[in-house]
């Protein structure tokens, strides 16, 4: 009888990979900037840092092999990797490591006016920053319409800081 053993690894989405490479992380950006993938360990590191440097918002997942479920203890060792990533390129900790709520709207599935996005619940509103403007600010991942944006925290975020950091 063959060997049938089936291959449970999820690979990573870099095309480029001269072979097979097992994922470590789902990456996706919560403002909806680029489409989610898979990375591998060293694909990983380098997306976090551009992130940083881009200051762009970067949601990392840790991927559990097909079975086997996803616990506490997997969202820490994928916060250390970012930890660990940070640490050998700027020679500095980490400070904080702000996780959103997994059922955060992406920025297509937002409400339609302010007034509906300032009403979202507020593990929604999130800072986000703005490194285009002037000056450079942290804004509200939610609470903005066009042409219309408000400092972090907003309203909400103010009002009820425990739900934006605890969920």
């Amino acid at each position: 009888m063959a060997d049938t053993k089936i291959d449970t690894r999820i690979p990573c989405g870099n095309e480029d990979h001269e072979e097979r490479t097992p994922a470590v992380a789902r990456l996706s950006w919560p403002d909806g900037r680029f489409r989610p993938t898979t990375a591998c360990r060293e694909d990983l590191e380098d997306t976090f840092l551009e992130a940083i440097d881009e200051r762009l918002t970067l949601l990392i997942e840790p991927i559990k092999p097909e079975g086997e479920r996803k616990g506490s203890k997997d969202y820490t060792e994928a916060i250390r990797e970012v930890e660990r990533a940070y640490r050998n390129s700027y020679s500095e900790p980490v400070r904080a490591i702000l996780l959103e709520a997994q059922d955060m709207p992406g920025y297509d599935m937002l409400p339609d006016t302010l007034e509906e996005r300032q009403q979202l619940p507020a593990r929604f509103h999130v800072p986000r920053w703005d490194g285009v403007g002037e000056p450079n600010l942290w804004l509200c991942a939610v609470c903005w319409d066009e042409g219309t944006v408000t400092q972090w925290p907003c309203k909400a975020a103010s009002e009820h800081g425990g739900e934006v950091f605890a969920r």
